[in-house]
């Protein structure tokens, strides 16, 4: 697992190009039947690209291991101060969970993220971030369906290398 987890670690890194490389952590909210609290690992592969690896462990014996992937072209500044400066963020994005319960499932869609974002230090360099992301999806186990939407919330904060 360790010798995995080096390996995506590279391939994003050598993938980054010139601009920007994050990596960081956050913390998710309950948002309803699909996200449970939980954290996540972030890998931030450009300025724009976000890849959050989620994990929801022994919350009422609902065991979730999910992936999200966002695009967020949109990072407004509303204030620019000294050390940084607080914006508005707005992306599409992907998700897909697998439960781990007596009853397996399966489900993905696309989801919207909104939020905040405080960056500081030369080249901004860390950033703190919120965001509520509307999700709409589809679940394929145990039976085909669509999901019911949910609003998942995180607050997180990254590193980048630039």
């Amino acid at each position: 697992m360790k010798a995995l987890a080096a390996a995506l670690f590279l391939s994003l890194a050598v993938t980054t190009g010139v601009f920007a490389f994050g990596i960081g952590a956050q913390a998710n909210f309950s948002a309803g039947d699909i996200f449970a609290p939980g954290a996540a690992l972030l890998i931030s592969p450009s300025n724009i690209t976000h890849i959050a690896i989620n994990w929801y462990l022994n919350r009422n014996d609902v065991n979730i291991i999910g992936l999200t992937l966002d695009l967020v072209p949109l990072n407004l500044p509303l204030k620019k101060f000294s050390s940084g400066s607080f914006n508005l963020t707005l992306g599409v994005g992907l998700f897909a969970n697998v439960v781990f319960t007596s009853q397996k499932g399966f489900n993905g869609g696309l989801r919207i993220p909104v939020g905040f974002n405080i960056t500081l230090g030369q080249n901004r360099a860390f950033e703190i971030f919120t965001h509520v992301a509307p999700s709409f999806g589809v679940h394929f186990l145990p039976s085909l369906g669509f999901s019911r939407p949910f609003f998942p919330i995180a607050l997180g904060a990254r590193l980048w290398f630039r």
